[in-house]
């Protein structure tokens, strides 16, 4: 059976009136769909268009470009091959199965629509009751004028910029007791609306799940410290774009933690990294979308972390993705057993990925290892450092050793400024105190890149001992020609590099 789920924006939230979206199932009506304004690209900030919608069977899509004639249409990933029509000004197309797309007009990556379609099952899953459930109704801002503030990056705390009328307002400490009273197995249950976290952050306790309803949009930040068995999940909205950059919030924090869950949530404007993880061992990281726009926002930053699974998420930042490193600051240890699978990575600023960069410098370096990205639609690398460059990029400094790493089925598409790949150990003297000890044993299976115009990719060690061994190319294709040579594919073998293999 078709169903369709449409999420109401509620009144507060920034919308973009650039697209007119319509949606309906197969001998359905149609339903209208709102989009929110967000915020990308650090550099040159600009307003985007997302809509979120959960669906089954098939649904059909009808988009209006109200803000420019359409002369071309772009819907991406390519490898989606989505077909579309164009009649005038709108376009429509027709799914089956969820997708994160962008939908470009004329060229323009900057203010397009992110269209993200999820499982419908994802919704109606979340509606379970239980004695254990608190549920905080939302609600919506009386003066939708006043609306600024939210948008703004405010100094003070946003009850003392506005007066937030109609907005459910939520005191951290008591709903520390009311979960308290409930007892282990607690579930936070954030309704449709608008929710204010004062202080904006909520210290998430053990064996506690917060959910968060479509249609739900919270500002403030979720964090969870020496916890365990902890969920961040549902379809709403966390949101911190109202908040000064030196706040340094994250939407969702894992520190020294275990055997957490975050899915199904989107990840606005947060102050720092869009999901970050230090010392955190066992979490899955599933269907989330993430957008940033401000400098050190990486979508999802790791940090001696151990069994990490990322799956079909969307990260579109304004730094790195995807980060694996040993320790910093306060976390301790190696990284071990992480993977990222189906998911379409969009780096404004920086890298797509990122491998070994930091680490445990005063105590000889960590071991990085058992990495693996498998199933990736890459879209956007620009990076402005010129000794910093890499789609696919391991940079092992700070002592650091990495190996055992897979890239499998990767798709990258034209990008602005960057190489395909970067693999060295390296002494990056902005980021690191000593150089990085060793690569070994990376695999590039069925790697693909369609765009022109990359730096040249390299392979290279730093000295006698410190090496890149063993890296193995099965069907890398560049601009659709198999590479079996290293200059086929636009790449510097260099010195201290040994067994790089083309097959």
């Amino acid at each position: 059976m078709d169903r369709l789920k449409i999420y109401e924006v509620p009144q507060g939230a920034v919308k973009n009136r650039d697209f007119r979206i319509r949606l309906r199932t197969r001998g359905g009506s149609w339903q209208e769909a709102e989009a929110y304004k967000i915020r990308i690209e650090m550099h040159h900030v600009s307003e985007a268009s997302m809509v979120y919608f959960d669906f089954s069977g098939g649904v059909e899509c009808e988009i209006t470009s109200l803000r420019e004639t359409v002369r071309s249409v772009e819907i991406r990933p390519a490898s989606k091959r989505v077909r579309f029509r164009q009649k005038g000004d709108t376009i429509t197309f027709f799914l089956t199965e969820p997708a994160k797309l962008s939908v470009e007009i004329n060229g323009d990556r900057f203010h397009n629509l992110h269209l993200m379609a999820g499982e419908a099952e994802m919704y109606f899953n979340s509606l379970k009751e239980d004695d254990k459930r608190i549920f905080l109704e939302g609600g919506k801002l009386v003066h939708p004028e006043e609306a600024w503030a939210l948008w703004e990056e405010n100094e003070e705390p946003l009850e003392e910029v506005i007066s937030l009328e109609g907005v459910s307002v939520h005191d951290p400490e008591a709903l520390l007791e009311r979960l308290k009273r409930v007892g282990q197995g607690a579930v936070l249950h954030f309704g449709p609306g608008m929710h204010y976290i004062k202080g904006a952050v909520f210290d998430v306790p053990s064996h506690v799940q917060i959910q968060i309803d479509g249609g739900a949009f919270v500002l403030g930040s979720f964090r969870i410290t020496n916890e365990q068995y902890v969920s961040v999940t549902g379809r709403g909205i966390i949101y911190l774009g109202f908040l000064k950059k030196e706040t340094y919030l994250r939407g969702v924090e894992v520190n020294k933690s275990a055997h957490v869950l975050v899915k199904g949530v989107t990840i606005l404007s947060p102050t720092h990294n869009i999901i970050h993880l230090g010392s955190v061992y066992d979490i899955l990281i599933d269907d989330v979308r993430g957008f940033s726009h401000v400098g050190w926002s990486v979508g999802i930053n790791m940090m001696a972390c151990e069994n990490v699974m990322i799956k079909d998420v969307f990260i579109r930042s304004s730094d790195d993705c995807i980060t694996v490193y040993g320790r910093r600051y306060e976390y301790l240890g190696d990284s071990d057993n992480v993977q990222i699978k189906s998911s379409v990575l969009w780096a404004d600023v920086a890298h797509p990925t990122n491998i070994g960069v930091h680490g445990d410098s005063g105590n000889g370096g960590n071991v990085i290892q058992d990495v693996l990205f498998e199933d990736i639609d890459i879209l956007e690398h620009h990076e402005p450092q010129d000794e910093y460059l890499g789609c696919l990029c391991i940079n092992a400094g700070d002592g650091n050793t990495v190996r055992n790493v897979t890239y499998k089925n990767i798709r990258v598409e034209q990008f602005e400024r960057g190489k395909l790949l970067d693999i060295q150990v390296k002494w990056n003297k902005r980021y690191n105190p000593i150089p990085g000890q060793w690569v070994e044993h990376v695999v590039l299976e069925n790697v693909s890149y369609t765009g022109k115009g990359e730096f040249t990719s390299e392979i290279c060690g730093y000295d006698e001992k410190r090496r890149v061994v063993d890296v193995r190319f099965r069907n890398l294709t560049v601009r659709g020609h198999h590479v079996l040579a290293p200059q086929e594919g636009n790449i510097h073998v260099g010195e201290f590099a040994e067994g790089i293999i083309f097959e």
